[in-house]
């Protein structure tokens, strides 16, 4: 049972709200309702989330931004639940970090398979704590540290955080330089990623973080894999 996923959903309107925390609350998951930005902030704050339903129309508020900002300030999931269904939208959308897109109105039955599939994508791993999971290792963003049991501890700069959440967020599949400088001030033509990349490379290396292997992709970014290790018997 997925009883410890805590998910808030963002949406100003009660019905639709009302209807989709039913309907997830029934699959197991524990969940809360924010009506706009600020009472998100304040229920991330106090309880944190594993996964975020976000409404585009918020009021005054414009919820594009607010994706970018849990996305650049947090390691929570995001699915952008709109009625925008333009194309520039969902890319946008896309884009500024959520992990899924969907248009409403949506059935319930494949709302429900996309939050199974985004929590599945990233393997469970972000805890409402900060923590990352990552093969054997933990990565906090809180204290900005990579461990495992009977390792070395990895301290990481702030920089070099935000780029590995990010890219263990997203296990297996590649990011463009683009998302993974997302949370720092560069220019959009900076190269300094690359730079980060290698000292999170030496960082590894030195402490014989083995399974923890990044791959650049040429013209584009870089992937994450997590090879398993072998047992010892």
């Amino acid at each position: 049972m997925p009883s410890s996923i805590k998910i808030i959903i963002v949406e100003d309107d009660p019905l639709p709200a009302s209807i989709m925390r039913r309907c997830l609350e029934a699959d197991g998951y524990q969940v809360a309702v924010a009506i706009c930005g600020a009472d998100l902030r304040l229920q991330y704050r106090s309880e944190g989330a594993d996964l975020v339903l976000l409404d585009l129309n918020l009021g005054a508020e414009d919820g594009m931004d607010l994706a970018r900002e849990l996305a650049a300030t947090t390691a929570v999931g995001l699915i952008i639940v709109s009625g925008r269904a333009d194309l520039r939208d969902r890319v946008e959308g896309l884009d500024a970090g959520a992990d899924d897109y969907l248009i409403k109105p949506v059935a319930l039955a494949e709302l429900r398979a996309r939050v199974r599939a985004v929590l599945r994508r990233r393997g469970q791993a972000v805890k409402s704590d900060g923590r990352l999971r990552a093969g054997s290792a933990t990565l906090d963003s809180r204290t900005r540290r990579l461990c495992r049991e009977g390792g070395e501890d990895v301290v990481l700069t702030e920089t070099e955080t935000l780029i590995l959440a990010e890219l263990i967020r997203h296990t297996g599949c590649s990011i463009s330089r683009a998302n993974l400088r997302r949370g720092a001030d560069w220019s959009p033509d900076d190269r300094s990623v690359d730079v980060h990349i290698g000292r999170i490379r030496r960082k590894l290396r030195e402490a014989n973080y083995q399974e923890l292997i990044i791959l650049p992709i040429r013209g584009h970014g870089y992937r994450l894999t997590v090879e398993p290790q072998p047992s010892i018997s």
